[in-house]
């Protein structure tokens, strides 16, 4: 019988440094061919948890390649709200036991697995169809209220056995999500360095290593290099070399970037938009660029050059009316801030980051947009 032991969260602090990976990261195109194989390892029963959506796209792509390499597997599409149930409304689904969670889609499809690997304590596989989000890579997911507002972030054990990225599957996905990715990358560097450079606790509550803060860094200079070049390809089916290497960067750099080299404002700011009429139905990405943006504000910063353009290229926002919220009163935007100081990732600033002074960074940003448009 297991010993009873302290959650992943408990166990560190920034007395010591952490880094964390998959298992196994696998990209390429056709990459999903290897499915079965890498299941194998863990068990001869496995079940796909899919988004819906996708089911009768690549679902018989999955259960054909676990056949073969004798994995009996039991399909269980996900349509529904990732809430504190979703695990055990997965477990209760399951004809018996299973020794792997097969997860594929975008970011709640993936944390849906993940709940249900928490759940019955299996291995775990990830299987991203869109660039949208780093969540293939990590331990962490993601569960909601009704109405988008962000419940808790759990945390497994270990990250993902398996992450097997299909570069042909993510070349058909849409540009919006694409463009997501892109925006939820982009802060990873300069989230990892406030990190870093304040001493402060990474997701797994120590500090960063060089090595993820290198990571993070070189995500970006990746993105700056290859993003422009991507994003001409983006949707079409064409992989080329720039498109693998913008998606080796928005999953796997920008994952072990953010778990491993620690996250700050940017993503603070995430639990804080929702607040705001409309702020729960954007996507994560796109809150997170436009909070990049905030980020520089609050330090008396401006966006590096390099970084508007390619904010420029993919559409990505530069105040809250581009995001489609608005004018938001002086009481949303202090609840807001409120809500974004409660974060842990706050303590990851240079100094101790009050309302006010957060509310007045918003402010400008939303000020200084229209010149920030005319002179990318």
């Amino acid at each position: 019988m297991p010993l009873q032991h302290k959650p992943i969260m408990e166990m560190f602090d920034t007395r010591v440094t952490v880094f964390g990976a998959p298992g196994r990261y696998i990209q390429g195109q056709g990459a999903w061919r290897l499915v079965g194989d890498c299941a194998a390892t863990l068990g001869a029963r496995a079940v796909l948890v899919i988004d819906a959506t996708i089911r009768d796209m690549l679902a018989g792509q999955v259960e054909e390649n676990c056949a073969a390499a004798g994995v009996d597997l039991q399909i269980l599409p996900f349509a529904g709200h990732l809430g504190a149930n979703t695990g055990a409304d997965l477990q209760a689904q399951l004809d018996g036991p299973v020794a792997a969670v097969l997860a594929a889609g975008g970011g709640r499809a993936i944390d849906a697995g993940k709940a249900l690997a928490e759940r019955i304590g299996s291995g775990l596989i990830t299987l991203p169809t869109v660039a949208s989000n780093d969540a293939p890579t990590s331990k962490n997911f993601v569960l909601y209220e009704d109405g988008h507002r962000m419940l808790e972030v759990r945390h497994l054990m270990r990250n993902p056995d398996f992450v097997i990225v299909d570069t042909d599957i993510l070349s058909k996905a849409p540009k919006a999500l694409f463009s997501a990715g892109m925006g939820d990358a982009l802060a990873k560097k300069f989230e990892a360095d406030a990190c870093f450079n304040s001493g402060g606790g990474t997701m797994f509550m120590a500090r960063s290593t060089r090595l993820a803060h290198q990571i993070a860094n070189t995500c970006y200079e990746t993105l700056l290099k290859h993003g422009a070049g991507a994003w001409a390809v983006v949707g079409t089916g064409t992989v080329t070399d720039d498109f693998d290497a913008a998606v080796e960067a928005m999953i796997l750099m920008a994952g072990l970037g953010f778990e491993s080299g620690g996250l700050s404002l940017p993503h603070a700011l995430t639990r804080g938009i929702p607040l705001l009429p409309g702020g729960g139905s954007v996507l994560h990405g796109i809150q997170v660029a436009w909070a990049l943006i905030v980020h520089f504000e609050a330090l008396a910063l401006e966006p590096p050059p390099e970084l508007m353009r390619l904010y420029k290229i993919f559409g990505l926002p530069l105040s809250l009316q581009d995001m489609g919220l608005g004018a938001p009163s002086r009481a949303q935007l202090a609840a807001l801030a409120d809500a974004t100081l409660a974060v842990r990732h706050i303590k990851n600033m240079p100094f101790k980051l009050e309302a006010q002074t957060l509310v007045t960074a918003i402010t400008r940003v939303e000020e200084k947009a229209p010149n920030r448009r005319i002179s990318v």
